[in-house]
């Protein structure tokens, strides 16, 4: 009988066996540090490709608000600029380089602003500085364009030379009566001599508050001239304009005449402020001048 035996060589002791377990145990263990270690490292580059994407995207937003500030910076610039150039013009054209003048002074210079704050103070505060600077100059330049705009419209409403071209005859205050010598009278106005139907104009701008005729005066024009200026114009042949009528300065507004309670042909002319009567030589730069 032939016996069925296994090779010595292909038999497995019990002491190779449970080495071989420990071996596959050992590859499973391994297997599954190097898995853990693998998903840990994995991880920590997830972590660091995250954090290199925001340093980036941080780096782009800084890059950005630079350019924005530098931008800023330049559109400050310019605008410092011209506040300054038209400050100066403005200062020119009042006259106002006194201290008197300005109403004070200040410390602020352009070149303060060549010396912003340190790089550690922020870009920031840099632009904070401009901005304070670009309020104080167009605070500076609204006062001065205002007094300007002010002066200029007093200026353009003050009547500075006589409305005829004639010679003055007769001046404000007490004199004898044209009509009675032997009773006093008190002349609210001028009187200029000059030919019958020379033109009068508006020697200041103004809105025409009367045309018509009045007891005495006879054709008359009364111009309210604002800042509590008002002129009157009497004894005209006839007016040009009309009540409610914007003139300016040099406008035609009549002709002389001698309308009214009149001796001959003149031109009585009134000067008012804030209701009452001023003598209109006293406002006089250009004497006896007309348009």
């Amino acid at each position: 009988m032939i016996e069925n035996r296994v090779p010595a060589f292909f038999t497995i002791s019990r002491s190779d066996a449970d080495w071989w377990r420990l071996f596959y145990c050992f590859l499973a263990l391994a297997g599954l540090i190097a898995a853990i270690v693998g998903i840990f490292q994995f991880g920590q580059m997830q972590l660091r490709v995250a954090d290199y994407d925001r340093v980036l995207a941080e780096n782009d937003a800084f890059r950005a608000e630079n350019h924005n500030y530098r931008i800023q910076t330049a559109q400050l610039g310019e605008k410092i600029d011209f506040l300054e150039a038209t400050s100066h013009q403005l200062m020119v054209l009042s006259d106002a380089y006194s201290t008197n003048a300005l109403g004070g002074v200040g410390g602020f210079s352009k070149e303060s602003l060549k010396r912003p704050p340190s790089a550690s103070a922020g870009s920031l505060q840099s632009i904070d500085l401009y901005n304070r600077k670009v309020i104080e100059l167009e605070n500076q330049y609204r006062g001065l364009s205002q007094t300007l705009s002010e002066t200029a419209l007093v200026a353009a409403a003050t009547p500075l030379f006589l409305p005829v071209k004639g010679y003055v005859t007769g001046g404000v205050g007490r004199r004898d009566d044209p009509f009675n010598p032997s009773m006093p009278d008190y002349h609210t106005g001028i009187d200029i001599s000059a030919p019958y139907g020379s033109r009068v104009v508006a020697p200041a701008d103004g809105t025409v508050l009367f045309a018509g005729q009045r007891p005495g005066y006879g054709n008359i024009v009364v111009i309210d001239h604002r800042f509590g200026i008002v002129t009157r114009y009497g004894h005209l042949w006839k007016f040009s304009v009309e009540t409610g009528q914007f003139v300016s300065r040099n406008d035609v507004i009549g002709y002389v005449g001698s309308s009214g309670r009149s001796t001959g042909p003149h031109l009585h002319y009134e000067l008012w402020v804030h209701n009452r009567v001023v003598n209109p030589q006293r406002f006089f730069r250009l004497s006896n001048r007309a348009g």
